[in-house]
């Protein structure tokens, strides 16, 4: 652990140091920590960016959101969708905004898969929670949105060690973090861990990032529910074509644990196809989020 402390530090000291999330997101999240904090006030802090109020708009107004009505000024999207998922979706914009990445950098990498896995994964994590009962949380989505944030840390910084990645992925039919490891001496999980650290991220969302590929019977929770949400996400379709795979989500630690939760078992093949039935509406959210449109 300390070599690949070491590394990280190394990796982001002078001109290559962390990105930092908008002081606006940083605000917001203080502001709903306190629950005494009105819509009201909610609302007069994210006007300050009408960039950011328009995109929110659009995403309110999109399948994965927009269930009854049309939303049309910010007050609504708060009271209709709560804000909880205005904080999500703000996050969202802000690390596209943040990660900038155009898709004809690398041609194997896409940024819109990219993002609809992260997408999907985050959306999954609330859906999977809701079927086995488990206890509320507004962390589950966040890290299932962040799970793979390090990949892009490695894209901005570090890109042609990124094409390396690749590369090895393609030809040694690697998986992801074996291939990050040999090249950089860290992998995607390490890195998007001390970036959500740096980031000041709560407990559970730090130790999904870092946890999502452990199959083990200590997973925390918040840890195995983002692990499992991964597994449907990619028997779902919503990943890179390397990452297709057949998963046995019923044999995985994470599953056990979550499945404890329940009383009754859960039909996985159903709910995998439940799941592929909300693609279209994953993938159209990736695309307006990605669009320069407001």
């Amino acid at each position: 652990m300390k070599d690949k402390q070491s590394i990280l530090k190394r990796m982001f000291a002078g001109n290559k140091q962390l990105p930092t999330l908008p002081v606006l997101f940083n605000q917001l999240n203080k502001m709903l920590d306190n629950p005494f904090t009105s819509n009201k006030a909610i609302s007069e802090l994210i006007m300050k960016d009408q960039s950011l109020v328009a995109k929110i708009l659009k995403l309110s107004n999109s399948a994965l959101y927009s269930k009854r009505q049309e939303i049309t000024n910010l007050s609504n999207a708060i009271t209709f969708l709560g804000t909880a998922s205005i904080r999500n979706l703000i996050l969202q914009i802000s690390l596209v905004r943040l990660f900038d990445i155009k898709d004809d950098q690398i041609p194997e990498f896409s940024i819109s898969i990219f993002w609809e896995h992260s997408l999907g994964t985050a959306y999954f994590t609330e859906v999977i929670a809701k079927k086995l009962n488990l206890p509320h949380s507004d962390t589950y989505y966040i890290g299932g949105l962040l799970h793979d944030i390090g990949k892009l840390v490695i894209f901005q910084f570090y890109l042609n060690e990124f094409k390396q990645i690749i590369k090895k992925q393609l030809d040694k039919n690697l998986i992801d973090y074996e291939a990050e490891e040999e090249i950089l001496g860290v992998n995607h999980t390490d890195i998007g861990t001390y970036i959500a650290e740096h980031w000041n991220f709560k407990r559970e969302i730090i130790e999904s990032i870092r946890d999502h590929h452990k199959n083990l019977k200590t997973l925390p929770m918040h840890a195995a529910l983002v692990r499992i949400s991964n597994l449907f996400t990619k028997a779902a379709g919503l990943c890179f074509p390397w990452d297709k795979h057949v998963f046995d989500i019923t044999g995985d630690y994470a599953w056990e644990i979550l499945s404890t939760q329940k009383n009754e078992s859960i039909d996985v093949e159903r709910l995998t196809f439940e799941i592929s039935d909300e693609t279209s509406i994953i993938q159209d959210s990736v695309r307006e989020l990605l669009s320069k449109k407001s």
